[in-house]
């Protein structure tokens, strides 16, 4: 039984690390009617793209014929097959990712990015997005020596790429070094974004040691191994020269050992290992940010933190928070990440906060004092897409007003009739006028960009004669502009190099922004007519996302040493004042394409040439029982729909065959299949030798058949055969029975779940998990007649803190022919089986401690988050993440009808800590204590589980 168990646990984290790097490859949306997908090649690239997203797929392959050709002299060599994209208009946010497994492949989303943020500096979002992705794709691909060897033999293993299995601050450092250019003013660690995190990364007094950067996840700032792993390649390069880089790259992608060696191929490059690199490397950082540290702590002007003044409960967050002024009282989205979103309002009157209504994914508000609330909320669809929608919070009712609209920015006109909506479709900027007094109405488009435009945050002004947007121009910045709302015609506000974004009219007409025009964001106001700017703060940090709230003043949100924090000056003062004629400035960046590539025509898309196997890995077990020797593959499309792994092993000592088949087409349809073979030891009068069982399993599944409630609500459909069968036995346990069983079981099932998860809570934070599941055994054969029908409850509550507590409530029921559902044991997966799920955990007994043909079970859980490590040893691939710890009470019965309960009882508690292995690979490891209360059935016992997964 050992052997078994260690088997599955070794081969179970070989797999997850060998398919980590390809986990991304999520599937592409659903098919929509009349929308075929197209493909189409340059001469290193393929693009796959949906009908009608011709142009943005010539673009891609345009671009990234340049970028290619730019990063050869640094990498010094390319992969020698074409890397596929995927162009996608799926998600109402903007992103890519990229992979070398199974194949090197690059995901794009088309929608640009809002203003101010980290990616708001560059020239072109799609230019930008490729630079930086296909870097990795570069830096990932190379191998030489031995590596280049082993993927000849055995293919597309993450093992045999040295640079897939450093940690990201190195990938992502690169990459973001990569995609800036320094002579043209475009790239993160050109913006002053960048310069802003890391500013405040050396105030806070507490530079982060290389063990932290290498395992970064959920400390703020978030994402710091991208800001960390920039600067340090800026000061490699800087301080050592580009050269020394490469030397390090060319060096690595010759080591057979991943992990192990990168220090000493770090200290014949630079002449100095990594962990000392990085000492040198932050005291760089204090060089380079003290001068205007002590300079912006000299001229310091800031406003009063509002959780100091009239809220205990609000921190500073690790998210910006989504905030709009109304009559009632400032309204702030609070997300602090350990707590469920709600809206409150401030009353500057009471100095206190009222909550208003729980939220979910919120990402504009804007509220009118007779019409209510108006919000854009993300919604996440069982089909793939994540889209914005408008909603109306009225007299404390939630009311829909658009379906997959995707308007993602909201103001209210001013008689409150109509909104005013912003959504990008395809990457093109888009207006549109909604009437939330009739939402039956369809919305009417009242402005349309191009792709080479981008409308960022807007407002609308106190007499709804025009809009202030800001706005990013083809090979331009970001600047102010407005919007005559009767000739929809648009009119320059600002022309400079800085960042200008979050724009508001104040009551008086002014325009009120954020922008860093010395490097540093800070909230001015422009009086247009006499073009007289004046600057209102005066942060250390910066100043983002102002706000004007009567009663309060000015409300803006600051970026710190911990945390986004809510500030605010009543009565703001003029820091300076200056002609914004004073700060005009072009960039004029060259353009994108600078010649067009040779390309196929567009045709049909096919998954075979991306679908068949790209890899092999051997696989070997030998104990006293058997010698397995095996291989394994895994493989998808470039799209992602189709996606399988598989492994076949042979025991030469029993002539026997075991194999495991896993395929999925997107999220809907499922089929496993699997031939194992269990050995296990009888002792007989002294004589031992093993009995031999042979499972077959298989499963058919089709999720989302229906969908309702934003996709919370879904039916299912599924098949299961699960057949346990004899191969040979002892010829002295003849007397001990074994029972061959054949259950083939066909059923439907109903799901609802709005379950959330929280940046700094332990597994769920809040909600509810239901299903309802109805099997037979009467449509095909089967040992076993009847039906069965199960359900079970799962809600979690947010407790104050980092610390939820869950019920669970299961029940089942079959009829007298039908197998027997089994209590006891700690296997949680086997109980979240949907289909053919025959288990019930009762932690504190043994499997099967009771069986019958009804059950029901409860389960109640109190889980504390206990401490975050996020620290790696040195530069080995292992690290602690976060530590957390439970306590529960499980409970329930397994009976037959005409027996009496008998209910057992067992409580205990568990510790939890995440280790990070290989940097990016997240286990989840889970030492336990339970007691059975029971005094003849109940038994104490400590266990150890481990379940893989990313976070």
């Amino acid at each position: 039984m050992l052997g078994k168990i260690l088997k599955r646990t070794l081969l179970g984290i070989l797999v997850s690390a060998s398919l980590s790097a390809a986990s991304v490859a999520a599937p592409v949306g659903w098919d929509e009617a009349g929308k075929e997908w197209l493909s189409q090649q340059s001469e290193h690239f393929s693009v796959h793209f949906v009908d009608g997203h011709q142009q943005s797929a010539a673009k891609v392959l345009d671009v990234a014929e340049r970028v290619r050709q730019e990063q050869l002299p640094f990498f010094q060599s390319a992969p020698e097959a074409r890397t596929e994209i995927v162009l996608v208009d799926d998600f109402d946010f903007s992103n890519g990712w990229a992979t070398p497994l199974p194949f090197a492949q690059i995901r794009l989303f088309m929608s640009p990015p809002e203003d101010g943020g980290d990616l708001a500096t560059s020239d072109d979002w799609l230019h930008l997005l490729i630079r930086h992705e296909y870097a990795h794709i570069m830096h990932m691909e190379l191998a030489n020596g031995a590596p280049k060897i082993l993927q000849k033999v055995f293919g597309r293993q993450a093992f045999f790429f040295p640079h897939a299995l450093t940690p990201s601050l190195l990938l992502e450092g690169l990459a973001v070094y990569l995609e800036t250019n320094e002579e043209l003013g475009y790239g993160r660690l050109q913006s002053s974004q960048y310069a802003m995190k890391m500013r405040m990364e050396v105030a806070s007094g507490e530079l982060k040691d290389l063990e932290q950067v290498a395992v970064a996840s959920r400390e703020w700032p978030l994402g710091y191994q991208y800001l960390y792993g920039a600067y340090f390649i800026q000061y490699l390069s800087e301080t050592y020269g580009e050269e020394k880089v490469q030397a390090f790259l060319t060096g690595y992608s010759r080591r057979i050992i991943p992990y192990f060696l990168i220090n000493r191929t770090a200290q014949q490059s630079f002449g100095k290992d990594f962990n000392t690199l990085w000492l040198d490397f932050q005291a760089y950082l204090e060089s380079e940010f003290t001068p205007q540290l002590t300079l912006l702590q000299q001229q310091l002007i800031v406003g009063k933190d509002i959780g100091e003044e009239v809220g205990k409960d609000l921190k500073q967050t690790p998210y910006l928070q989504v905030v709009t002024h109304s009559a009632s009282g400032l309204l702030v989205n609070r997300n602090n990440g350990e707590d469920r979103p709600k809206i409150s309002s401030l009353d500057p009157q009471q100095s206190e906060w009222t909550s208003l209504t729980a939220s979910k994914d919120i990402s504009a508000m804007s509220s009118h004092p007779q019409s209510g609330l108006a919000v854009s909320r993300l919604i996440h669809y069982a089909d793939g897409r994540s889209y914005n929608d408008l909603f109306l919070f009225n007299h404390g009712q939630w009311q829909q007003l658009t379906e997959r609209q995707r308007f993602r920015n909201v103001r209210w006109m001013p008689d409150g009739r109509q909104l005013v909506a912003s959504r990008k479709v395809a990457g093109v900027s888009e207006l549109w006028l909604v009437d939330a007094q009739s939402p039956e109405q369809e919305p009417v488009r009242i402005w349309r960009g191009d792709s080479d435009t981008v409308l960022g945050a807007f407002d609308i002004s106190p007499t709804g004669t025009e809009l202030v947007a800001a706005m990013k121009r083809p090979r331009q910045g970001w600047n102010l502009e407005k919007l005559n709302m009767d000739s929809k015609t648009w009119l320059p506000v600002t022309d400079t190099k800085a960042a200008e974004s979050s724009p508001s009219y104040l009551p008086d007409g002014r325009i009120m922004f954020s922008a860093d025009y010395d490097g540093v964001f800070d909230i001015y106001v422009l009086d247009e007519s006499r073009g007289q700017l004046e600057r209102w703060t005066r942060e250390l940090g910066g100043a983002l996302r102002p706000v004007w709230q009567p009663g309060v003043g000015l409300v803006y949100q600051a970026y710190d040493t911990n945390g986004y924090q809510l500030r605010y000056l009543a009565q703001p003062q003029a820091l300076s004042t200056q002609n914004i004629q004073h700060q005009q400035g072009r960039y004029d960046y060259p353009p994108v394409i600078e010649q067009t590539v040779e390309k196929s025509e567009p045709e049909p898309y096919s998954p075979w040439s991306t679908l068949r196997p790209h890899n092999w890995l051997p696989l070997v077990y030998i104990d006293d029982a058997r010698t397995l020797i095996g291989a394994l593959t895994f493989g998808s499309d470039a799209l992602g729909r189709h996606s399988y792994q598989l492994t076949a092993t042979w025991d030469f000592d029993n002539e026997l065959a075991d194999a495991n088949l896993v395929y999925q087409y997107d999220n809907r349809w499922m089929a496993a299949l699997s031939s194992s073979h269990d050995f296990d030891k009888m002792t007989v009068d002294g004589r031992s030798d093993y009995r031999i069982t042979r499972d077959d399993y298989f499963l058919l599944q089709r999720n989302h058949i229906v969908t309702a409630f934003e996709d919370q609500l879904s039916l299912h459909a599924g098949g299961v055969l699960d057949k346990e069968s004899l191969v040979s036995q002892p010829d002295f346990a003849s007397m001990i029975a074994f029972r061959e069983s054949n259950e083939t079981l066909a059923g439907l099932a109903l799901t609802f779940d709005n379950r959330e998860a929280y940046l700094n809570v332990p597994g769920v934070g809040w909600g509810h998990y239901l299903d309802v599941v109805a099997e037979t055994n009467d449509l095909f054969d089967s040992d076993y007649e009847g039906q069965k029908y199960q359900a079970q409850w799962k809600g979690t509550w947010d407790l104050p803190g980092r610390t939820t507590l869950t019920a669970r409530l299961g029940a089942g029921y079959a009829d007298d022919d039908a197998k027997t559902f089994r209590l006891g044991g700690k296997d949680l997966f086997e109980e979240s089986r949907l289909f053919g799920r025959d288990t019930q955990v009762l932690r504190g007994y043994d499997d099967s401690t009771q069986r019958g043909h009804r059950y029901a079970t409860q389960r109640l859980v109190l889980e504390t988050w206990l401490g975050r490590v996020e620290r790696n040893w040195s530069l080995y691939p292992v690290g602690l993440g976060d530590l957390s710890g439970s306590v529960f009470i499980d409970s329930g019965a397994a009976w037959d009808s005409g027996e009496n309960h008998n209910q057992l009882t067992g409580v205990g508690t568990e510790f939890t800590f995440e280790a990070k292995l290989g940097y990016n690979l997240t286990l989840p490891v889970t030492l336990g204590y339970a007691h059975g209360l029971d005094n003849d059935q109940g038994k104490d016992e400590v266990y150890l589980t481990v379940s893989g997964g990313l976070w």
